[in-house]
């Protein structure tokens, strides 16, 4: 895959979130927090199962099981807060505060990934946020504990994002069993909780059955793009679906779309571009050698022999040159 069909995929997703958040909001009264938690999460368990059918259970095989689980751990405890966040914000307010995501997946991209996220990248995120919020236009009025909530919470979501990249590194796990893992905890801790409550009306199941499709959707064609792309480059991609949000009003609902919405739109769009002008095919990059990864491919006695090497040239350099690095002294063995 090239990093257009990355960035492609991040479009799709934008889209099925985009009609997911709509939807909760709209159903947000009658339904509880926990029932669309459970029935979000068991909607995800049953799209991968149908995605890996012909793997079987040898698709629930991982060698970083601990990661997995916390990685699962992250997301029950966003689900619960997007959820919160969407059913008792106003809308605006819970959409401009959920896209700063977008700068959360930056950030922790250079921490967890190591990922060079320069002055470019930054400035790519800073645009499509600024276009997010001449969208949105939030007003925050009426700042509650509610609000808090749904910041601290919004990182849980970028720390999730940064998480799938790592777990789906070289060596590391399918697509498949990185979502097996992310909708297992959730699905086991909300349901016994939601099948005590009182059930949805009939009109609901419609958009109940609607979430338990286009949010697992989109979930998985995240993580598939995410094979291809670095995460701080695909971060800004998370803004497009204010975008579909915009494009499906006025096209569906005959809203009307305002100057301001049209510039933030721009922005946005334009953050992207900048984003995916420093993108790189993770297939094409080699992979990095580590201080670290370099010891342990040498034998005890070459890593002596290496390191009184290194540090007998560097002693004899340090008056006229530059000092000599261990990796030099790899290839003196």
């Amino acid at each position: 895959m090239s990093k257009r069909v990355a960035a492609s995929l991040m479009l799709l997703q934008g889209a099925m979130f985009a009609a997911e958040t709509a939807i909760i909001h709209h159903i947000a009264p009658q339904v509880s927090v926990e029932q669309l938690v459970a029935l979000r999460s068991a909607g995800g368990l049953a799209f991968v199962a149908v995605m890996s059918r012909r793997q079987g259970r040898s698709v629930m095989n991982t060698s970083q099981l601990p990661l997995q689980l916390t990685r699962g751990a992250v997301a029950t405890a966003y689900l619960w807060v997007m959820m919160f966040t969407f059913g008792r914000l106003p809308y605006a307010d819970a959409t401009a505060i959920s896209y700063s995501q977008a700068a959360y997946i930056t950030l922790f991209s250079a921490i967890f990934l190591g990922e060079r996220v320069g002055i470019t990248r930054w400035m790519a995120t800073a645009l499509g946020m600024g276009g997010a919020m001449m969208v949105i236009r939030p007003t925050f009025a009426g700042l509650d504990s509610a609000y808090f909530i749904a910041v601290i919470g919004t990182s849980l979501n970028g720390l999730a994002f940064v998480l799938n990249k790592y777990l789906q590194r070289p060596g590391g796990d399918s697509h498949q069993t990185t979502m097996i893992y992310i909708n297992l905890m959730p699905t086991l801790l909300y349901l016994p909780v939601a099948s005590s409550q009182h059930l949805p009306m009939s009109a609901e199941w419609p958009w109940l059955a609607a979430i338990a499709l286009v949010g697992p959707t989109g979930m998985y064609v995240g993580l598939i793009a995410l094979r291809y792309a670095e995460a701080s480059a695909l971060g800004p991609y998370t803004l497009v679906r204010l975008v579909m949000s915009a494009a499906i009003g006025a096209l569906v609902f005959q809203e009307q779309v305002l100057p301001m919405t049209l510039a933030g739109g721009s922005a946005i769009l334009a953050g992207c571009a900048l984003a995916t002008m420093r993108f790189r095919n993770i297939e094409d990059r080699p992979a990095p050698v580590t201080s670290l990864k370099l010891l342990r491919s040498l034998s005890w006695r070459q890593t002596t022999r290496a390191f009184t090497l290194n540090t007998g040239l560097r002693r004899a350099s340090s008056d006229h040159s530059e000092p000599i690095d261990i990796g030099d002294s790899r290839e003196r063995l």
